[in-house]
């Protein structure tokens, strides 16, 4: 169903460099037109350095400014001047010196809430500045000065991967016209650290442009294949939900269970933060549709490197200056093999995987390139095999309880992404005015009382019930209904039929029961369909598949919002029952091989054969 294309490519910089976004979001491009243009982006200029690149927005006149903002606010020259003759003692005779560093700070940096920048970067693109304009240029810590003084409230917080953590200035960006953006000193850190940061909301810009930026166009047609692969992360950008808010994780109920004498409540604090940060961590880089991070990111945590000792692992002193909390690997194992602690883990792992669900296919049903739709098949194809490598050294019931949630967020990617492809593909379907009217044509020619007839003995529904569905589902086809409108009133029918079980405890069992006579009602149809040879069965058949998924995919969530879980934990329950099927059936193979040797005990002995019949007592019609 999914053909891989050349453009479906992902970059992937080395290290820890990721492709971001700054300025103004480029205009809707086709997916088809993405290979080797990057004029087709606004005319963005991508700047490149040690394999890392950065998009900024177009060059033109229409440039929007990103609806941020900041806690921090630049103020006047003026006053900034006279902050620091006030705080620092500097003298009249250095105040001309201190506006052309002022100016330039003010030219070439912005508030914006959410995002940070290494602050190694600030201070060397103001040396390339003093060194370019023959200016003497102050030490570190007085720049420190000058920028505080001209950005208010600016705060400072160490970021970065684990033992290569540094110094960022919080709230500050570059403007997207500025000229610092074609220096490619420092671009790798630019391209990984000047993004939202992972606790806070992600923005979009206010508006797009919809027309091309004429500037920086004449380069874009010699764009190496990295370069497009990162116009087109970019492009993708649009299709995803970047502004998700990650929720809160519960606390571990360890009630009144004595830990182990090497475990103690701050190594699991320890934890709690670690964990934490390592979600926060795998929730940006998918916002990133960087996926091959993934990987990397699971080997790092459950392959720590750090010297084990009887000491509690260490927390950061505040949460102004976090620190990468890094737990000894023996430590992690011996926190993992408590029950409280691996059912606490599996909880929040519902959590991160819904979040990442909701953030790749935020709308299942609207268009999006096919690229994209491939990327992310790739992405839940490999999830199993990176997680239960990373994980090889744990025990075995730790990495099932792991993968099992990985599995339920895999399938759930792969069924969202088919049913957002089914949705394409219907969508032409009813848009056709001719094919709707034979697919009328057809329906009316169904023998809706014979199916009603062979249907009721095994659903047993209420006759008045399925003559309803009939006639609305004409009556809504005969109005060339579009694929929205189908959404609603297959929604409506979900709250219909459930409604007399809401807040049951019976909801989950009802819902279920549900899709199985939605599925055995449709198929009786398709059937009758199939054997009038009716000339829109391919078109029927293209709708019953889409409807069907998306009768799953609401019922999913129903059941989901009753029982107060995630639909990630809800899928995963019937992870549980299959394994534990396939448990029970085990046992059933060497029940049966038991009777089978005392059938042949009792024809050899030439007693009475007796007609063994295994019956399901949870088995009802």
């Amino acid at each position: 169903m999914y053909v891989s294309s050349s453009a479906a490519s992902y970059f992937e910089a080395p290290g820890d460099a990721q492709v971001t976004v700054a300025g103004s979001s480029p205009p809707t491009v086709p997916s088809h037109s993405m290979v080797g243009i990057a004029m087709d982006v606004g005319g963005s200029p991508i700047v490149s350095s040690a394999g890392a690149y950065l998009i900024h927005g177009g060059m033109d006149s229409t440039r929007h400014a990103l609806a941020h903002t900041s806690r921090s606010s630049p103020a006047t020259l003026e006053m900034a001047i006279e902050n620091l003759q006030k705080s620092e003692g500097i003298t009249s005779h250095k105040s001309g010196l201190l506006n052309s560093h002022l100016q330039w700070l003010l030219d070439n940096y912005e508030t914006a809430e959410g995002v940070s920048l290494p602050r190694s970067s600030l201070y060397n693109h103001y040396l390339r500045h003093c060194q370019e304009h023959k200016l003497d240029p102050v030490n570190a810590a007085s720049f420190g000065k000058l920028i505080r003084s001209v950005f208010m409230g600016l705060r400072t917080r160490r970021l970065g991967t684990r033992g290569n953590s540094k110094y960022h200035y919080y709230g500050i960006r570059l403007k997207p016209d500025s000229p610092l953006n074609r220096l490619q000193e420092d671009t790798q850190y630019m391209a990984m650290r000047q993004q939202p940061v992972h606790q806070k909301p992600r923005y979009r810009p206010a508006q797009k442009s919809d027309s091309l930026g004429d500037s920086g166009s004449h380069n874009s047609l010699h764009s190496t294949p990295e370069q497009a692969a990162a116009a087109q992360s970019q492009h993708h950008q649009q299709y995803i939900d970047v502004s998700h808010v990650f929720p809160e994780f519960p606390a571990p109920d360890l009630g009144g269970l004595l830990l182990q004498d090497s475990i103690t409540l701050q190594d699991v604090k320890a934890l709690q933060l670690a964990y934490r940060q390592h979600c926060e961590a795998t929730l940006d880089v998918v916002m990133n549709l960087q996926f091959h991070y993934i990987e990397k990111l699971w080997l790092s945590f459950w392959n720590s490197k750090a010297s084990s000792s009887d000491s509690p692992a260490s927390l950061p002193a505040s949460d102004e200056d976090p620190k990468a909390v890094i737990l000894p690997k023996d430590k992690l194992v011996s926190l993992c093999k408590c029950d409280p602690i691996l059912k606490w883990m599996r909880s929040c792992d519902h959590i991160l995987y819904q979040a990442l669900v909701e953030v790749l296919i935020p709308d299942v049903l609207r268009p999006v390139p096919s690229t994209l739709t491939q990327a992310i098949r790739n992405f839940a194809k490999s999830l199993e095999g990176w997680l239960t490598n990373a994980m090889r050294d744990f025990p075995q019931q730790v990495i099932q309880t792991k993968v099992g949630v990985v599995s339920a967020f895999a399938q759930t990617l792969r069924r969202y992404t088919s049913l957002n492809h089914l949705a394409q593909a219907a969508r032409a379907v009813l848009q056709n005015t001719s094919q709707i009217n034979q697919m009328l044509s057809d329906l009316n020619r169904v023998d809706f009382a014979n199916v009603q007839e062979q249907a009721s003995w095994v659903c047993q529904c209420k006759e008045s019930v399925v003559q309803q569905l009939e006639q609305d589902f004409k009556l809504t086809l005969q109005q060339q209904s579009s694929l929205d409108q189908w959404a609603s009133w297959l929604d409506n029918v979900v709250t219909q039929v459930l409604k007399q079980h809401a807040g049951s405890p019976s909801f989950p069992k009802a819902a279920r029961q549900f899709l199985l006579k939605w599925s055995f009602y449709s198929s009786m149809v398709i059937r009758d369909l199939t054997l009038r040879s009716a000339a829109s069965f391919g078109s029927f058949h293209l709708i019953r598949l889409l409807y069907d998924e998306y009768m799953f995919y609401l019922v999913e969530h129903r059941v989901a919002k009753a029982t107060g879980e995630t639909p990630i934990a809800v899928m995963g329950e019937f992870s549980d029952l299959a394994s534990l099927s396939l448990t029970l059936l085990d046992k059933d193979d060497v029940s049966e091989d038991r009777s089978n040797e005392a059938d042949a005990d009792a024809r050899s002995l030439g007693g009475p054969l007796v007609k063994r019949e295994r019956s399901d007592p949870n088995h009802s019609l």
